[in-house]
Parts: C-alpha cells; sequence; structure tokens
C-alpha cells in the first residue's frame, strides 16, 4: 500500500466518546490526536492518531513490587471513582530513569508510568498530587511533600507537560515539519473533514522526515472588517444607553439640582428621552444624540413613565451593586434634614432616576452616577441597535509567493467594482453579509488567517453581531469539519454556556500589561493577529497599521530623478510589497524623523524591480543632501469618519471603501512577507517542538518546557512538578563597574566582550539541575544555617569527592525582599551569602543544561555557515531564522531557570550563573590594567608604543577602556587615526591574550573601538564607532535621549544637533552656541508642533492612576470619545499645553495634538526647555564646563565654581556642576519663555531697534 507525505501545521487534541449500550456506566472517552498537514501540491490531510495514551511518572522511594503497584492503583481508583473509571487507567508500569534535580552520579531511580485512557481521568488523577481550591477564586497548589499512600510517599514527575507535546518528543515529530504515512490509505466514505485527504491510524503508522525542507503552498488569507457608526464614533457591536446617560448626566450639571422639584426632573427627563428618539420633536433639548431602537416603541410616553416610576435595586443584578450602594450612601449623607428611617427605606426599595440625578456629583465618581441611570435606562427603555458590519475583505496569497492570488470584499448594500478585484459580493442584509464570508472560508478552505488587531476587534465585533442577528452558529461554521458528517456542536467554533455561545478568550502578558484578546478557534487553521506579534517582538513608536506598513515596508532612497514635469523616480533597493497603485510617502531622517511635505502622500504608477526603481505621480524633492530618506508605504487617504459617511451614499463611494479594505488586508499580507513572520514560526516551533499555535497565543515558558523535556527524554531524565508558589528570595544579578564619566575627545576607547557570556558559564562550570551537589548557607556573621544535599547516616554528603569527578565551588550573596515600614515599598536586601557545589562529570561530559547549550550553541554555528553557501534566496531567509531561533532558545534558558513561573526554576543554578558573569567582568578589568600598565608593545604599522590601560567602564559582559598610548622617545600623546589604528590592534591582541587563560568555550573577544566617546552614566553613551577600519565609522548610542521613543522630536533635534558638534568637529564653543541658537527658536515658538509630540505607553495596574499624565489623559478621552478611549498598550501622543488654571495637574496640562489644532490650544514652549532639553543637555555640558566658553571669559565664575567642586564629596559634584551649566547656559532662555507664557512683557520689548545705515 502506497505512503503518503505531508508538512504538519496545525493540531487538536479531544476525548471521544463511544456509544455505551448496556451495562454500568462507565468511562468510555478515548484520547485522540488530530494532525492536520499539506503537501507541495497544496492538498491538505486531516490525520487522526487512535492510540496515544496520555501519561505521568511517580517516584517513590524504597522496592517497588506488584502489589505495592496494585495499592498505588487501588488507592487512585477508589478516591476518584472505582466502577466508573476501572477500565481508564490503561497501564502502570515501573521504569528506571534518572531524575533532572541533584547530583547522584548518573544513578538510575524506580518510577511508575500511569498511563490513561483520556485526559479527563488523566487530570483527575493528576490533581490527587495536588491541593485544589475553587472558592472564593480557583488556585491549585502542589501537595507538600507529594501523596502520601500506605505511609509512603510519591512524588510526580512530568505531570505538567501537555499530552500534544509529549507525542512529539516520542514519536520526533516536528509540528511543522513532515511526516510520512505508511500503508496511507485515505477515507472517502463519510469523510470528518474539508480536507482532500483524511486518515485514521495509529502512531506505528506515521515516520517522521527530519531532513525533509520542502516548501508547501500554504493557503494565507488575510482579512478586514468596516462597521458603520450611529453617531460618528468608534464603532459598538451591542450598544446600551450609556451615551444618553452621559448627555443627561451632562445637561443636568447645568442646573443647581437640589432646588429642583421632582416634578421639574421628571419633566427635563422626558424631553431628553424624548429628544433622543424624535429628534425633530418641538421641545428639542440641546446636547442629546439620537437614539436608534432596534424596534420603536409603541408609546414612548408609556415607557417614560416606566422608567421614572422604576427604582434600582442591588438585588436585582450584581454589575448594578457598587452603584447603588455608593449613589444611596451619598444620597442619603447629602439629605440632613431625613428621619434616619429613610436610609433603612431606601436599602429597601433601591434609588429612582430622579434621585440619582439629584445626587451631587461632589458626593460620588460621575462614572457611577452614569452607570447608574445607564442600567435603569437599559432595564425600562427598548433595545438600542448595535453598529453593523459593512464591508468585509479579504485577500488570500500563497506562502512563497509575493503578490494576492485572490482579492475579494463582501459589501452590505449595492458596490461598484474594485480595479484588481473579483466582483464585491452584494449583500442585502448584514447576516447575509457574515454568513457569506463564512461560505468564503469554506470555500477558499485557508490554512492560516492573519489580520492586524483581529484579535482585539475584528472577531469579537462579528461574534457579537451575529448573535444579535440570530445566527451566531451558521457564522461559527467556520473550520475544517465537515458539515455533511460532523456533529452540530462539532461544527460550530465556539463553546456553548448557560449564556449561548462564547469564543475563545485569553491573554498575554508582555511589558506594557496584560492584553486580552478574543478569537474563534478553527480546527485546522493557524490564525495570526500580526497586531500582537508586532507589539510582543517590536518597540515602535506607534502600532497603527498606517505606521507599522510604512516603517516595515520601505527602503532608503538612494536618488531621486524626474522624468518629467509631473512624476518623479525613486532609486532604491528593496521594494517587497510595492505596486502600481499603492500609495507612498517620504521620510526625512536626522536626529528627529519629519515627514516630507507633512506626510504628503504620492501615487505609485510603474514599479520596475529589475532596475530597483519606481516611479510616482508628482514632483518631490525631500532634502537628500543633509538627511537620510526613507519611503513608506502609506495608506489610502480614507478616514474613519469618510468610511461611516460614505456608506451610506451610494454603490460609487462604496467602492472607494471596499478598495480601501482590500489593500488593508494586503498590507497585512505584504508585512507578513517582508518580515517572514511564517518562516519564523516554523523555525521556532521546530527547534522547541511546539506548534505554531503556541507560539501565536502562548508566553515564552511553553517553548523552553517542551525543549528541556525532550532533551531530558533523550537522555533518560524526568522533569519533576514543581511547585510556583511566591517566595521572598531573590539573588544577584549582573554588575556594572563604576563609569568614568566624561568626554573623550582624543583617547580611542576600546570594548572587549564575552561571548555568550550566560551560555558560556553554564557550560565552563557545569551548572545545571543534574550537577549540583550540595548547598550552604550562612549569615551575614558567617553562620551556617541551612544545608541541602544528600547525606549518609553520619552526616556526610553522599555524593561529595567520589573519584572521577572534580567539584567546582561558587559563591554568592542572599537577599530578601523586606519593607523598612509597614507603608513603604518591598527593597532588596542583602541577608547572608551561599555556597553551592557542583560537579564536574569526568571526561568532559556535561550536565543537561550545559549539553543543551552546546547543542544549541553549536547548531547555530553549522546554520550560519550554511547561509553564505546557499543559493536560494527563500532558503537563506529559512537559515536565518533557524540561527535566530537557536540564538533565542540559548539567551531565554538561563532567564528561565531564574524564573520562579519557570517548569524547571532553579535558582541556585540562574544565581551561580551570574556569579560567574560577575567575576569574568572583574577579571576582564584586571588583566586590561595589570597586564597592560605601564609597558612597551610593539605594534605592526607604528612600532613599540607606550601603553598604561585604564578601564572606563564595565557592564555585564563588555569592558570598555583606553590604552593612553604615548609615544615611546618623546612621551607625547598619540591621537587622531594613528590612536585608532593602534588601540584596534593592540585591543584584538589583549583579547587573544585574556581568553587563554579561560575556561572553554570563553572568549573574550574585541568588539569594537569609540574614537570620540561620550561616557553619561552607566548604561548612557554615545560615540563614533570604528570596528575593524580605522577610517570607517558611524555614531552609535545607548540609553541616551536619542535612543528613547518617549521624548519629544525637539529634544533629539537639539541635543542630536550637539552631540554631532561634539562627535564631527569636537568643538565645545561651536555645541554651545548651537545650543543658544535652538533655545532662542523654541522661546520664538518657530518649531512646528510634530516636534513637540511626546508618546507614552499606557500599561495596567498603575498604583496611583491619577499621578500619571498620560493615563489622565486616556481616561479624558474615553469620557468624551468611549470607543476610541486607548487601550493597554497603546501609545498616547500628547503635546504639553498652556493653561490658566492655578495648581492644574500634570494631566490637565496635556492633549492629543489633533484636539489641540482642533480647538485652538496653544503649545508650551517653556515645558520643553525645562523638563525635556534641559536635564540631558546639562549632563553634556556638566562634564566639559571647565571647558566652556562662557566659563573661561567669567574669571570670577570660574574661581568660584573651583572652590565649590573643592570641598564637595564626589557624589554632589554633579549637582554643583549643573547649577553652573543652568546658570550659563539655560537660565536666560527660560525666563524669556516664562515671560511668554505668563505674558509678561520685558522692558526691551518698549524699544525699536535703531536703523544705523
Amino acid at each position: 500500500m502506497p505512503s503518503a507525505e505531508f508538512r504538519v501545521f496545525s493540531f487538536e487534541t479531544y476525548n471521544v466518546c463511544e456509544e455505551q449500550e448496556s451495562g454500568p456506566k462507565i468511562d468510555n472517552n478515548n484520547f485522540m490526536v488530530q494532525m492536520f498537514g499539506i503537501n507541495t501540491l497544496g492538498e491538505t490531510c486531516s490525520i487522526t492518531i487512535d492510540d496515544f495514551k496520555p501519561f505521568f511518572f511517580v517516584k517513590a522511594e524504597g522496592v517497588w513490587s506488584k502489589s505495592r503497584i496494585e495499592q498505588v492503583k487501588t488507592y487512585i481508583l477508589d478516591t476518584i471513582g472505582e466502577k466508573y473509571y476501572e477500565q481508564s487507567i490503561c497501564g502502570i508500569r515501573k521504569v528506571e530513569r534518572k531524575k533532572l534535580y541533584g547530583f547522584d552520579g548518573g544513578e538510575n531511580h524506580n518510577f511508575l508510568e500511569i498511563s490513561f485512557e483520556n485526559t479527563k481521568v488523566m487530570n483527575r488523577v493528576k490533581n490527587l498530587w495536588y491541593d485544589v481550591k475553587n472558592k472564593p477564586i480557583y488556585s491549585k497548589k502542589l501537595k507538600a511533600g507529594g501523596l502520601r499512600i500506605n505511609n509512603n510517599r510519591y512524588i510526580i514527575y512530568e505531570g505538567n507537560i501537555p499530552p500534544l507535546l509529549r507525542f512529539f518528543h516520542i514519536n520526533n515529530i516536528s509540528p511543522s515539519g513532515w511526516i510520512k504515512i505508511k500503508n496511507a490509505k485515505s477515507d472517502t466514505i463519510d469523510k470528518e473533514t474539508d480536507c482532500k485527504y483524511e486518515y485514521t491510524c495509529g502512531i506505528g503508522n506515521i515516520v517522521a522526515l527530519p531532513d525533509k525542507e520542502d516548501i508547501v503552498p500554504f493557503k494565507i488569507c488575510s482579512f478586514d472588517i468596516e462597521a458603520s457608526s450611529s453617531h460618528g464614533d468608534f464603532p459598538l457591536p451591542v450598544k446600551d444607553y450609556k451615551k444618553l446617560a452621559t448627555n443627561m448626566v451632562d445637561i443636568f450639571n447645568e442646573f443647581d439640582t437640589e432646588k429642583m422639584t421632582d416634578i421639574d426632573i421628571e419633566t427635563i427627563i422626558g424631553n431628553i428621552i424624548n429628544t433622543a428618539f424624535n429628534p425633530e420633536t418641538n421641545n428639542v433639548i440641546e446636547g442629546v444624540e439620537t437614539i436608534y431602537p432596534i424596534c420603536r416603541p409603541a408609546s414612548l410616553a408609556l415607557q417614560i413613565k416606566q422608567v421614572l416610576k422604576y427604582r434600582m435595586c442591588p438585588d436585582e443584578a450584581v454589575i448594578a451593586t457598587e452603584y447603588v450602594n455608593t449613589i444611596e450612601d451619598a444620597f442619603n449623607k447629602h439629605d440632613d434634614d431625613e428621619p434616619k428611617s429613610f436610609h433603612k427605606k431606601q436599602q429597601a426599595v433601591g434609588l429612582s432616576l430622579v434621585e440619582i440625578i439629584k445626587t451631587s456629583q461632589k458626593m460620588i465618581v460621575r462614572e457611577i452616577q452614569i452607570n447608574s441611570i445607564n442600567y435603569i435606562l437599559s432595564k425600562n427603555m427598548p433595545k438600542i441597535a448595535g453598529d453593523k458590519v459593512t464591508f468585509i475583505g479579504s485577500t488570500f496569497m500563497r506562502y512563497g509567493e509575493s503578490e494576492p492570488y485572490k482579492n475579494t470584499c463582501i459589501a452590505l448594500d449595492t458596490c461598484d467594482p474594485v480595479d484588481s478585484a473579483e466582483p464585491i459580493i452584494c449583500c442585502s442584509g448584514e447576516k447575509e453579509v457574515l454568513l457569506e464570508w463564512t461560505k468564503l472560508i469554506k470555500r477558499e478552505d485557508p490554512d492560516i488567517i492573519i489580520g492586524y488587531n483581529i484579535f482585539g476587534f475584528d472577531y469579537k465585533f462579528m461574534f457579537e453581531r451575529s448573535k444579535e442577528l440570530s445566527c451566531v452558529e451558521e457564522f461559527l461554521k467556520l473550520s475544517r469539519k465537515n458539515n455533511d458528517n460532523c456533529d452540530e456542536d462539532d461544527l460550530i467554533c465556539g463553546t456553548f454556556t448557560e449564556k449561548g455561545y462564547k469564543i475563545e478568550e485569553t491573554s498575554i502578558v508582555i511589558a506594557s500589561g496584560q492584553h486580552d484578546l478574543h478569537y474563534i478557534k478553527m480546527p485546522g487553521r493557524i490564525q495570526i493577529d500580526l497586531y500582537n506579534y508586532f507589539r510582543r517582538d517590536y518597540n515602535l513608536t506607534s502600532y497603527k497599521l498606517d505606521y507599522v506598513a510604512g516603517f516595515f515596508i520601505g527602503d532608503g532612497v538612494k536618488s531621486i530623478s524626474q522624468p518629467s514635469p509631473t512624476t518623479t523616480k525613486i532609486k532604491t533597493k528593496n521594494m517587497i510589497g510595492l505596486n502600481e497603485g499603492c500609495w507612498i510617502n517620504f521620510e526625512e531622517i536626522g536626529h528627529s524623523s519629519e515627514y516630507y511635505l507633512e506626510g504628503k502622500k504620492f501615487n505609485v504608477i510603474d514599479v520596475d524591480r529589475a532596475n530597483g526603481e519606481f516611479t510616482i505621480e508628482g514632483v518631490a524633492s525631500p532634502n537628500l543632501e543633509t538627511k537620510k530618506v526613507k519611503w513608506g508605504m502609506a495608506k489610502d487617504d480614507v478616514t474613519p469618519q469618510d468610511i461611516f459617511r460614505m456608506t451610506n451614499e451610494g454603490p460609487g463611494p462604496r467602492s472607494v471603501i471596499a478598495k480601501y479594505c482590500i489593500q488593508d488586508c494586503n498590507l497585512v499580507q505584504y508585512l507578513l512577507n517582508k518580515i517572514d513572520i511564517i518562516t519564523g514560526f516554523v523555525e521556532m516551533s521546530k527547534i522547541c517542538s511546539v506548534p505554531m499555535e503556541f507560539l501565536v497565543l502562548r508566553g515564552q515558558g511553553i517553548k523552553l518546557t517542551s525543549y528541556i523535556a525532550k532533551k531530558c527524554r533523550e537522555k533518560n531524565t524526568l522533569m519533576p512538578d514543581i511547585d510556583k508558589g511566591p517566595g521572598d528570595e531573590g539573588y544577584e544579578g549582573a554588575i556594572v563597574l563604576e563609569p568614568k564619566c566624561g568626554l573623550y575627545l582624543d583617547n580611542p576607547v576600546a570594548c572587549l566582550d564575552y561571548s555568550s557570556l550566560y551560555p558560556s558559564s553554564m557550560i565552563s562550570e557545569n551548572l545545571s539541575h543534574d550537577s549540583k551537589v550540595w548547598t550552604k548557607e550562612y549569615t551575614l556573621i558567617g553562620e551556617l544555617i541551612k544545608e541541602i544535599g544528600v547525606k549518609d547516616k553520619k552526616g556526610e554528603f553522599v555524593y561529595d569527592n567520589l573519584d572521577g569527578y572534580e567539584y567546582v565551588d561558587i559563591e554568592y550573596d542572599t537577599y530578601k525582599y523586606m519593607r523598612k515600614t509597614a507603608a513603604s515599598a518591598t527593597e532588596k536586601v542583602i541577608s547572608g551569602k551561599k555556597v553551592c557545589r557542583w560537579a564536574q562529570f569526568p571526561n568532559g561530559e556535561k550536565g543537561i543544561m550545559p549539553s543543551i547549550l552546546e547543542e544549541l550553541l553549536a547548531a547555530r554555528k553549522a546554520t550560519r555557515k550554511q547561509i553564505p553557501l546557499e543559493t536560494d534566496e527563500f532558503m537563506k531567509g529559512v537559515l536565518d531564522k533557524r540561527q535566530l531561533g537557536y540564538k533565542v532558545t540559548a539567551n531565554s534558558l538561563y532567564g528561565q531557570t531564574g524564573a520562579k513561573t519557570s517548569t524547571f526554576y532553579e535558582k541556585d543554578v540562574a544565581a551561580s550563573t551570574t556569579a560567574i558573569g560577575r567575576k569574568l567582568l572583574t577579571y576582564g578589568k584586571r588583566i586590561i590594567e595589570e597586564a597592560y600598565a605601564d609597558r612597551k608593545c610593539l605594534t605592526v604599522n607604528h612600532g613599540v608604543v607606550q601603553v598604561n590601560a585604564e578601564y572606563i567602564y564595565g557592564d555585564t559582559d563588555s569592558v570598555f577602556f583606553t590604552f593612553n598610548l604615548k609615544d615611546v622617545d618623546t612621551g607625547e600623546r598619540i591621537i587622531g587615526r594613528t590612536s585608532i589604528e593602534i588601540t584596534i590592534e593592540l585591543a584584538k591582541q589583549l583579547g587573544e591574550y585574556a581568553s587563554k587563560f579561560l575556561k572553554s568555550p570563553h572568549d573574550f573577544e574585541y568588539e569594537k573601538t569609540f574614537y570620540p566617546f561620550l561616557l553619561l552614566s552607566k548604561k548612557r553613551y554615545v560615540g563614533m564607532l570604528h570596528e575593524n577600519d580605522p577610517d570607517v565609522c558611524y555614531r552609535s548610542s545607548m540609553g541616551i535621549v536619542l535612543k528613547r521613543r518617549d521624548n519629544a522630536p525637539i529634544v533629539k533635534d537639539v541635543y542630536g544637533g550637539i552631540i554631532d558638534i561634539l562627535m564631527k568637529e569636537k568643538d565645545i564653543g561651536k555645541a554651545a552656541e548651537f545650543l543658544k541658537s535652538a533655545l532662542q527658536n523654541i522661546v520664538d515658538e518657530t518649531y512646528p508642533i510634530d516636534k513637540l509630540i511626546i508618546t507614552k505607553s499606557l500599561r495596567s495596574g498603575y498604583k496611583n492612576p491619577k499621578q500619571i499624565a498620560h493615563k489622565v489623559l486616556a481616561d479624558r478621552i474615553g469620557k468624551r470619545d468611549p470607543g476610541n478611549k486607548p487601550a493597554n498598550g497603546d501609545r498616547i501622543p500628547f503635546v504639553h499645553i498652556k493653561t490658566d488654571k492655578k495648581n492644574a495637574l500634570q494631566g490637565e496640562k496635556i492633549e492629543l495634538p489633533s484636539f489641540i489644532v482642533e480647538n485652538n490650544l496653544k503649545p508650551n514652549y517653556a515645558f520643553y526647555i525645562t523638563n525635556q532639553i534641559m536635564k540631558p543637555v546639562m549632563q553634556v555640558f556638566a562634564l566639559v564646563i571647565e571647558k566652556l566658553p562662557d566659563m573661561k571669559v567669567r574669571q570670577m565664575k570660574l574661581r568660584q565654581y573651583m572652590r565649590e567642586v573643592k570641598g564637595t564629596h564626589p557624589k554632589n559634584i554633579d549637582k554643583i556642576r549643573n547649577k553652573y551649566v543652568k546658570e550659563l547656559l539655560f537660565d536666560k532662555y527660560i525666563k524669556m519663555a516664562e515671560n511668554t507664557t505668563n505674558k509678561i512683557a520685558t522692558i526691551d520689548s518698549f524699544f525699536t531697534q535703531l536703523n544705523t545705515k
């Protein structure tokens, strides 16, 4: 029988319950693994493995016997339900394995392998090792000491490894690689999927093909929806009365409700509701927005009476409780004349709408008042129509190709055709729009579905609309399950609950906080939201699609020419994603970036890929002489308001939206291609043995868990389940050598660094879970307080001083997190020291972790060697992503050993690794300053030179130093090009010399030389970087304001201009004059608003949100435009503005740039001098204050400065320097700017300059 080969990419695991005809009811569930694959022809398959049994291990000391094994099985069945699960435990067998934690000379230990028919019973049994609590919140904690059965202690091993991953490990299957199905016979009758081939077989029929690399044409669908908006704000799929409630609160704020009668308030409420439902009514109230109900009420007057009569009680709905209680408290406290009995009555019957309105906003939070009114209105008024899905664009591309093979769009109502797209699918109703997309997905059958923010908006919006339109079950039939031969529940990509269907909800935690994701899980299809991909992997100024597309889809401009008076030709290199009809703009990049002609967009009319050029319509002449110019993709000029408006303007305008929607879909396709995201996922999936879905939807830990578990299996070793509980202990990380801050204009500063310091440290010292012999912990006064390790009856460590083994002791300080007072923040405080002994194995063998790292580093090295030999560009990309995957995995391993949430957490490994890192950094400093102190060195081109090396700075794995070169005969300093050439040569020599005394695989290698070099503080420096050629350099920096995203462009322009002068011209006086000129321009308010924009990322969980200015702004945006309220992770652009309000908080002094322009607000230029520019610039000039021309000419000032510095502690000298820099360079301009802000005229403004000519 023939075999078949497929590349697998998507997986499902589930339990199938077989029907039971008679007899006692038992557990009939069987575990299944379903794999979806594709071959080189693009033909898909479904492969169901029906004989894999999930399992885990338990360990116990002592002798195992058949009776003891039977005791364990009996205990388990008695505990979980003997009769029902009797057949579900399919095997318990004794095995011998090594254990991961603790050195024992490589001994084998006795374990029980317990296998199960399904994961339901496995999880029930596994929970016997845990204390599980369901109330008040679900929690699960590993039982201390394991599970006790008949006075024996049993420890669970590998219970946290998902069965799917174990399936990959056992069968050596790559979750994104090739497999062969032996004796392949595809089911042709009663197929359960839409795949061309369908197989059900056992594990024995599957053979992994790890060496096969053939590319497969994944079908990739990119989709994007557009929605209507009844009020022109952000579309909402389901609406309530919050907008009307907000209008109501705002209107009543204009009245003194305490002096109004209830009848007056009721009349106004009635008029407000009337206005909302009937905007043409006679008694229109301004400030009330129109309501669009699904069904108009038969009698609005009757509904209003019902609203006024209704009293809101906490018992009705949990959601209202906090609102009612808060308002009742405020209402009762406010009404001092009311009898005490009123409070009790009020608690019983709740509050009416009138009483909520009368509650002063001073007494309660505005949001609570609005939510309470919304609750009453929503309870008693007709349901409001949500905004509609009006367009769904979908484009289809094959992996490995550069252009889509199908562009299509589904539109609500009529729509004219769109060029280069298939005929628009026009639908008469929104329900039809949604179901047509379901049909499209089923018909085109994509393997991968992508989009931009689809997990944050599109999926949830479509799902909520399908529920509102009563078509959720039909809409959710989006998987590869066959509609004809599957149960209805299996077809629907959703979970049925008491409240109806729900889609998948998960969250990811990244630097900006927690992000909630909503998506429709479709078996057989991978889904990728590029918005989340970029937020997780890239630091960008903005994550909006137009910015991201312009950032990635674009390249530098080599030259510009005008072939005709109306066109411009652009010479460039990379044109991936660029096509005729696209729009581009130009970015002029200096210290900050600005868009040419304020971001004007140019239409591409011709693309000549053979000659690396394209032509645009119009004349463009960006500044190529003094700036770097980059072209970038720009979206069509269609605003959300244009979309909302044109949706209702007929088939012609609607075709513009359809074109825009398709363009957005293709932008996402081009981004996917440009960054080669699929290849990156495929390679990481292969390395770590995790499905690509895990890389998209799960955190970093699962990758390493899978990789380590696989490698442990290969080495016959088992990983225990470990408790991930919180602790108050810490350890010391990397160290930083005290920086010798200064401006090094004549001394080249070289840098040597340790290649892969932490992985190399783990390898060189054999730091691993299975090489730790013992640990001893001491107090600060040296008192032994704890020993951990296996001891014999005499109290001696069993595995210490074994024949054939050597041992290494590593000492590090221990820390605890403590509070000095009950209210203060926790601080990491040194508590003692710890000594760890590590066994060094015979014949150069290594423990689990070092051996894994050796494999990873060797694999990366071999892969990098392959890249230049590869002729196929696509395969070059594959190899590059592969070597990057090896690098990321190796660097992540150390971090996971020190992470308490890790499945292989071992603090002593992590702490000892950083201890070795600190030791090596100190070694680097010593060999520089001791081996090259006051000695003569022979150079290739310049003979013998005098050196007296000293370190300048050291951080983690790098040491910066200078040789202080001098001529041997004259004693004069060697500077300029010659000094750079000599420094590069001697630094390489020093690195080779230092590496001779290091354990393998450490290498203290030459990296770079800076000349000049400005060192501001720890982790903050800038210089002209030379690698191997003294005549080739570029500016490189770390930690300075030019690198920070949350500084305004004006800061980068001023600071960058100063740095440029210092680096290129070495002229301190000229740099100071440049600063003065820039400050005068700021005072004169000549900089455009774009140069003042600051962006900050909104995070979750601020301790004091009212003190975080951009958080306050985000809340303000949410109140005036709820649909556009920034979410966690969004970067908020803002400008500081002038305000007449005294004691205004910082959050009240900033606004969106667009809001400033629309409302004619004035930027506060003075703020940018004092709060943005002054501090970083002062730090630069403070290092050279004695050389400032303004200081040199003021002899008294210089002498005063010298006196102050002379008697000052070194730590306080910076303050004195900054004070004088501020006085010399800033005070004049600060005063001028403050006068402008405060509208104070200076005396010289009353005079005019006399024309002497």
